[in-house]
């Protein structure tokens, strides 16, 4: 295996001294960053494993480089160093997807505890992924493989029209302001799921039903729900950053916004 690169961003030398040390003799490639500015020029220069995150930096917070990092890469693993005093700003940052975090100062133990974790769970995640691609493209595989279905009968609803979006039954394509999107088998079957039922909140474990054919626990759903909604809305939405039209609900689901 690869050694794991590592960014540790903080505006303090000795917090990025006693981390590098710590880390170093593990085997890591390890990298460090004074500033949210530096840390995203390394971050588009070079690719990361792993992100060690201060949030309190000035001019750019830890939560602000977070969160324009989220926008570039969603794969990165983060662990947010904080003081006792900023654990409201961590709580914000594990809900933009940060796996953990560290009170400041952590004892060298604690930090490689948890940079162990955190390179374990994004490495489970990559696997995960990837079994889900090659299942995505055994499934197309199998589907162009399969005789051309009949036209629909009358009275069947071959088109499905929301707004700016129209979608073919018969023929499983998709516009989008006269713009055919190119969308993967699961990907289409996840866009038809969730705007047959709007305005209707979609459950992950649904979507993942009707996209992919199979029952999930509630956890694996959400987490293969999340990453197949990331692509469709990079596909569909006019600003995947700020998306209009595949809007999250928070601990329910997605909903279809026409």
């Amino acid at each position: 295996m690869d050694q794991a690169r590592i960014l540790i961003v903080d505006d303090e030398p000795n917090v990025r001294l006693v981390i590098e040390r710590t880390l170093v003799p593990e085997g890591y490639v390890v990298d460090t960053a004074a500033s949210g500015d530096e840390a995203l020029r390394r971050l588009r220069q070079s690719p990361y494993d792993l992100l060690l995150l201060d949030l309190q930096m000035e001019p750019m917070s830890g939560t602000e480089v977070l969160q324009a990092l989220r926008a570039e890469n969603a794969d990165l693993g983060v662990i947010i160093l904080t003081a006792h005093g900023t654990l409201d700003s961590a709580v914000t940052a594990l809900r933009l997807g940060a796996f953990d975090y560290l009170f400041k100062p952590a004892s060298p133990g604690v930090i490689r505890e948890r940079v162990r974790e955190a390179l374990a769970k994004r490495q489970q995640v990559k696997q995960g992924r990837r079994i889900l691609t090659q299942a995505e493209t055994l499934r197309q595989m199998l589907s162009e493989l399969e005789p051309e279905t009949k036209e629909p009968a009358a009275g069947d609803h071959r088109f499905l029209r929301s707004g700016k979006l129209t979608v073919d039954r018969h023929h499983r394509s998709a516009t989008y302001g006269g713009r055919e999107l190119d969308l993967t088998t699961a990907e289409f079957d996840m866009l038809i799921c969730l705007v047959e039922a709007a305005p209707e909140t979609v459950p992950p474990s649904h979507l993942v039903k009707g996209a992919l054919g199979y029952e999930v626990e509630h956890a694996e759903a959400r987490k293969t729900a999340k990453w197949y909604i990331h692509h469709l809305r990079q596909k569909v939405e006019p600003d995947p950053a700020r998306p209009h039209h595949i809007l999250t609900v928070r601990h329910r689901g997605y909903l279809w916004h026409g």
